[in-house]
């Protein structure tokens, strides 16, 4: 109930599910892979942005089999051969966190882009594995290695933001 009264009020999903589309339609993306596509409901993916890539090979994954997506552990397994990476609203649930970033880095191919979504301000979800939130500051510095980092956010100011949009190119 307090993540759905969340979404509302904080526009969360708004805000990726826009981000993503803009990310989407900026290029034309051959091999995709989303990183924590979530639990299906009724048979759908409400949690995924896969549709939202026309035209391209979009593998879904997840950590926790049970969700029937490809099992990936963005913090070892390797990223190669994707031209895009999406990892919205999963950074926060990864105790190494430095060490997904790590690994997007190592193993992403050189020219390979990655959108990454985070809260700011946000209720605690997903509990017990709910363990960061991080700063536009912090943002920038984890991704410093990259190419290209922007940093976009949504909130009442940029002061006080609700959730970041973190576009990297390698």
């Amino acid at each position: 109930m307090v993540t759905r009264l969340a979404h509302v009020v904080f526009w969360g999903r708004h805000f990726t599910r826009s981000e993503v589309r803009r990310f989407a339609e900026a290029e034309r993306y051959q091999r995709v892979l989303e990183i924590g596509s979530g639990r299906p409901v009724d048979g759908r993916c409400p949690y995924s942005s896969a549709d939202l890539f026309v035209g391209a090979e979009v593998t879904r994954t997840d950590v926790d089999p049970s969700f029937g997506h490809r099992v990936l552990d963005v913090t070892k397994d390797s990223l190669a051969g994707f031209d895009t990476i999406l990892c919205a609203s999963v950074l926060e649930h990864v105790y190494p966190w430095g060490d997904a970033v790590e690994n997007m880095y190592r193993t992403m191919d050189d020219g390979a882009r990655a959108l990454i979504i985070v809260p700011a301000f946000y209720p605690l979800h997903d509990e017990p594995h709910d363990y960061w939130r991080f700063t536009e500051h912090a943002l920038r510095r984890m991704f410093s290695k990259f190419r290209s980092v922007t940093v976009r956010h949504r909130g009442f100011i940029r002061r006080f933001p609700t959730i970041y949009a973190v576009e990297v190119v390698k």
